[in-house]
């Protein structure tokens, strides 16, 4: 979790500094003062060549939201304790104030979005924290550069050093064109010249426009001369940019030149009428970016376009000045809103991440300030609004209360429109952890279960191998579950209920409160094999009259099995059937005309001759000739009276109607 919060603070730095690199277009709020704590973090700081103690080497502490801090200086011993700390999760850099050795950020590296962080917790001291520090590096690259027409030096070029390894390094040329690039680590680099605001085109060593055709420097740790650059003139853009509202111009406009790898090739601003004059690119065509200096206006791509990919193309031939490329900027929109937690609705420190819908490249972000609130200024468009907390043990959503991204609710908001009310109530959640005990090497896939009041809140899967499980879960009380499936296998696993009970109304709740850990929520399966089905009868109608043909349908028979039927209870052979190679069979039987009326039984035999499935079935009598339409759906219930009979059951009810009639009349 830590590396994880940890890349999560790299991307939203990196966020940032692109939106103000660009425009400004996110809107800072003021951080709060660090508070004193009462947890430490202690170590001693060594140098890789020797191992011996380091003194003198600053060491600096500080959460991911800043609201802990703290530093330090190591002694003779090279210890050192950063104390006072809040809780929360640290990083912790090494440096030393004359660069003798390299700085780095615990544990091992030089990235700030790849030191592993230190969680203090309830004011603990954490020991241990030690680095070793290697010599800062001695080898550099040098040179001078000028100009191809006239040979005159060219002051204030930048020259940067991109190393293979990861190796970085700028400065700039100074009034002779010289410029040195000191400390540099072994590796391998390119070296491009970007003469930024000149007519001059940018360049890679060794007279290349294009970064892959550039020539490599070795550095061993040594000084390499003579990596000189001479610059020719470039085409150029030229424009003016005003506001959408008034049509005043606004000086300070940063205006890029992108390439189809996203690469700045010239850059420079407009000057107090709006103007500009982009000069130094090589032919070609570019998308043109206008970053605005004020963060009440939005930054765009002509024409008039807040995406990449909607950006109109401007092209220009060698040594060629385009005109005619301006911009209208418009203002921004507002997104406000606050977070805070869902069970007692104290305010949460987070990052509020706006994702655009056309998955832009420039997604803002701001972080909540200590009421929870937070306005954001952005783009007009469409967005993802994601809150993320800083704080452990508080679940992270999208509005409105959407765990995924694809569940996420849309926020829209337009040229000067603040969209408000977009709020979070953020779940404070526990951990649950344990193990799940199987005994089967089969693969399988073993899942725990929480479930609360019926529904099912949370669940996860155990690692298959260790049997390991670990559930988040919302504030509240619990039953968990476990159960194992074993994909293709007739081995089956009876779920089991914490604390080892098969039903859930036996189980002992498990209740989560805050963000406590809760371990050793154990269960254990007992692996088995699936009893195999036993064959099954079905018929098409509950009853038939004799001499008709019924159908018969089964399942859970052995493949190809041929399975003869008969009548009980005295056996009337009807025929035979066979499965299929599922096991499954169909097929129609005639019932003999001369069966009995009543109850009786289909049974269906094996090869033997025993039964080994059976289904009840009512016979009717034979009509012994046509059967009027319907007839068969028409219950009986006894034997059928001959017509004779019936004739004379008529002729008596006639009578006895007669007879009636005549005592009411004689009463």
């Amino acid at each position: 979790m830590a590396r994880r919060r940890a890349f999560i603070r790299a991307a939203l730095s990196g966020a940032v500094a692109v939106a103000l690199a660009l425009g400004g277009a996110t809107t800072a709020m003021a951080e709060d003062e660090p508070v004193a704590g009462t947890g430490s973090i202690t170590g001693v700081v060594t140098s890789t060549v020797d191992g011996t103690a380091l003194e003198g080497v600053s060491v600096h502490a500080e959460t991911d939201d800043g609201l802990g801090s703290a530093d330090a200086v190591t002694d003779e011993t090279g210890g050192y304790s950063l104390d006072g700390l809040v809780d929360g999760d640290y990083v912790v850099r090494f440096s030393t104030a004359d660069a003798s050795f390299t700085a780095e950020y615990w544990n091992d590296t030089r990235d700030q979005w790849r030191a592993e962080r230190i969680a203090v917790v309830d004011g603990a001291a954490v020991s241990g924290i030690d680095a070793a520090l290697a010599p800062a590096p001695t080898g550099s690259i040098s040179g001078t550069v000028t100009r191809e027409d006239d040979a005159t030096p060219v002051a204030g070029v930048t020259v940067t050093a991109q190393g293979w390894g990861g190796g970085w390094a700028s400065t700039t040329t100074d009034q002779t064109g010289a410029y040195t690039l000191p400390g540099l680590a072994d590796d391998s680099y390119v070296i491009s010249f970007f003469a930024d605001g000149t007519d001059l085109k940018r360049e890679y060593w060794e007279d290349t426009t294009d970064y892959e055709s550039a020539t490599r420097i070795v550095t061993d740790g040594t000084a390499v001369v003579g990596i000189d650059a001479s610059l020719t003139e470039g085409s150029a853009i030229e424009g003016v940019v005003t506001r959408a509202d008034d049509g005043a111009p606004i000086e300070g406009v940063n205006v890029s030149a992108l390439d189809a790898n996203n690469e700045i090739i010239g850059a420079t601003e407009t000057d107090a009428t709006g103007e500009y004059s982009l000069g130094g690119l090589p032919a070609g065509s570019y998308r043109v970016r206008f970053g605005s200096p004020d963060p009440a206006l939005v930054s765009e791509y002509w024409k008039d376009s807040y995406s990449w990919n909607g950006a109109t193309l401007v092209t220009v031939t060698e040594k060629e000045s385009v005109g005619n490329v301006d911009a209208q900027l418009g203002g921004v929109g507002y997104i406000s809103g606050t977070v805070t937690k869902s069970a007692d609705g104290s305010p949460v420190s987070a990052a509020v991440i706006l994702y655009d819908v056309n998955n832009a490249v420039e997604d803002p972000y701001i972080d909540t300030d200590s009421e929870g609130n937070y306005r954001i200024a952005v783009t007009p468009g469409t967005y993802r609004v994601l809150f993320h907390a800083y704080e452990t043990g508080v679940m992270e959503e999208y509005w409105e209360g959407a765990r995924e991204w694809e569940d996420a609710t849309f926020v829209t908001v337009g040229a000067n429109e603040e969209v408000e009310g977009i709020s979070a109530a953020l779940e404070v959640v526990s951990t649950i952890t344990g193990t799940v005990a199987l005994d089967s090497d089969e693969d399988r896939k073993v899942v725990v279960e929480a479930w609360s009041d019926g529904e099912l809140v949370r669940s996860a899967e155990a690692n298959p191998n260790t049997g390991a499980y670990k559930l988040v879960v919302p504030e509240g009380t619990y039953v968990l579950k476990a159960s194992a499936t074993f994909p293709g296998s007739a081995t089956t696993a009876a779920p089991q209920y914490f604390d080892g009970v098969a039903t859930a109304a036996e189980a002992t709740p498990v209740v989560a409160v805050g963000r406590a850990t809760l371990t050793g929520i154990d269960f254990t399966l007992i692996a088995g094999t699936a009893p195999e089905p036993k064959p099954a009868l079905t018929l098409s109608a509950a009853s038939i009259r004799a001499g008709k043909e019924i159908t018969v349908s089964g399942t859970g028979f052995a493949p190809g099995q041929k399975v003869a039927f008969e009548l009980h209870s005295d056996p009337v052979a009807l025929g035979s059937l066979t499965a299929d190679e599922s096991g499954a069979l169909t097929g129609s039987l005639r019932v003999p005309a001369g069966t009995p009326a009543g109850a009786h039984t289909l049974v269906a035999l094996d090869a033997s001759g025993a039964v080994i499935a059976s289904v009840a079935l009512t016979v009717r009598a034979s009509s012994g000739g046509a059967v009027a339409s319907g007839e068969d759906a028409l219950a009986t219930t006894g034997a059928e009276l001959p017509s004779f009979a019936v004739m004379m059951a008529a002729a008596m009810l006639l009578t006895g109607l007669g007879l009636v009639r005549r005592r009411r009349a004689h009463s």
